[in-house]
């Protein structure tokens, strides 16, 4: 699973990386994103690329409330296209998760120690993600999934799972209305494992109020 993230780089980055893309949100540099929390999301609308924030966690439609519903800040590829809380989203509200790294916990001991997980080249990079639309407030609430895969052989050993993250050569399909649902399943496979690195940082990322650059420094590496 993924359960924090970051994207500590500035708007200006994200936007020459995901081009052609529209700005449609205030962002500052995030080291310790948490579920519920809003961060920026790319989706297509009238034609055109968006960077928007959405809260992450999908909220189920018949959610009577935001406080009492039970968010869904994960889905797994392999039955996405299946589930009724994700089918329609899978189908039709799909969405880039922009990230520069995300954490995962290894069980040690009676203990679990965050990882922080990113790529080699330190570039900006995109979860597959789902969107969809909570209407009973006005406004209404705009909140998302990260689709999950089979760990790599990198990250089996300290996590079974791991999100997935998109080849640059798919974003326009994955963003595509029209793509064939076989063709977006068979992208949700686990990323290169030669272009990924980790190391153990600090359990102070555990606490959501915790957002410091410094939280992200190496422990020691293996």
């Amino acid at each position: 699973m993924c359960g924090r993230y970051t994207l500590a780089k500035p708007a200006k980055t994200i936007k020459k990386y995901f081009e052609p893309v529209t700005i449609k949100c205030e962002h500052s540099e995030r080291y310790n994103i948490a579920p519920r929390q809003n961060t920026p999301v790319i989706i297509v609308q009238n034609n055109q690329r968006e960077l928007r924030v959405m809260r992450w966690g999908l909220i189920p439609p018949w959610s009577k409330t935001i406080k009492t519903a039970k968010i869904l800040i994960n889905a797994r590829s392999e039955t996405v296209h299946q589930k009724p809380i994700f089918k329609n989203s899978f189908q039709a509200h799909r969405c880039l998760v922009p990230a520069d790294g995300f954490v995962e916990w290894k069980a040690e001991g009676k203990e679990k120690a965050p990882y922080y997980i990113f790529l080699k080249s330190r570039n900006v990079f995109a979860f597959a993600g789902i969107w969809t639309k909570w209407n009973k407030t006005s406004p209404s609430v705009y909140s998302f999934s990260i689709l999950t895969t089979q760990a790599n052989t990198t990250l089996a050993s300290i996590h079974e799972r791991m999100p997935v993250i998109l080849e640059p050569a798919n974003y326009k399909l994955w963003l595509a209305s029209d793509t064939d649902g076989r063709i977006l399943r068979e992208m949700l496979s686990p990323f290169n494992e030669k272009k990924i690195d980790t190391y153990k940082i600090s359990k102070e990322i555990n606490s959501y109020k915790n957002d410091r650059n410094d939280l992200l420094n190496p422990l020691n590496f293996h």
